[in-house]
């Protein structure tokens, strides 16, 4: 019984330490001006491999040394990239139209790297630590358009960097970022479908090009 207890406790200090990534899922301004309407109806649908829950961050250090947070961080993964593909297709496409096309759209892959640009030392002697974040996805796409197949698959990044500064108040030290590591990671996640989404409007537009 106690050791059952004490599995439970545990899952619960598990669970209670992942952090929730908050779910952004709008089109960008520059996806909307990019994208075209089309008189075509798109008959889509969106696959995930990525679910929602636990999302995998890569720590990379300045010599190269990686390591995995497993279960630190948790995302809509896969409601966020629904949602965002959804919009961009009732927006984009024209859903009376007599022209038609079938795609399927899967989301391969959704995760975040870390990649320190100071290294231990540099940290320890100054107390500033910077580092680039990046979101990557990985997207395969699959177009019938006119009797014709075509399937392309895409990883896009999108990155920005962060630097903090550790303090020491009294006996306490703490760490101060230059920005909020977690609304950045939400920000760039959400960047990251929206240039999937450029990618696929730069592919379907070269499948409409060429019939």
């Amino acid at each position: 019984m106690k050791k059952i207890l004490l599995l439970l406790f545990v899952a619960a200090m598990t669970i209670s330490c992942a952090v929730t990534i908050p779910m952004q899922s709008n089109l960008s301004d520059q996806t909307m001006l990019l994208a075209k309407n089309k008189n075509i109806k798109a008959n889509y649908n969106l696959k995930s491999n990525v679910v929602d829950g636990p999302i995998a961050l890569t720590s990379v250090t300045r010599n190269g040394n990686e390591s995995s947070n497993q279960g630190s961080l948790e995302y809509a993964s896969e409601t966020a990239f629904k949602r965002m593909w959804s919009a961009y297709f009732s927006s984009k496409f024209n859903d009376y139209a007599d022209d038609e096309m079938d795609v399927l759209v899967e989301l391969v892959d959704l995760r975040l790297r870390k990649q320190s640009g100071t290294s231990i030392g540099e940290s320890m002697l100054t107390g500033n630590t910077k580092y680039n974040v990046e979101a990557i996805a990985v997207v395969y796409f699959s177009v019938n358009y006119e009797g014709k197949n075509y399937e392309n698959e895409f990883e896009v990044v999108a990155s920005d960097y962060n630097e903090s500064q550790s303090m020491q108040s009294g006996n306490n030290y703490y760490t101060a970022n230059q920005t909020n590591p977690t609304q950045q990671k939400s920000k760039l996640l959400e960047s990251c479908l929206n240039k999937s989404i450029i990618q696929f409007e730069n592919f379907v537009s070269s499948v409409i090009l060429n019939n």
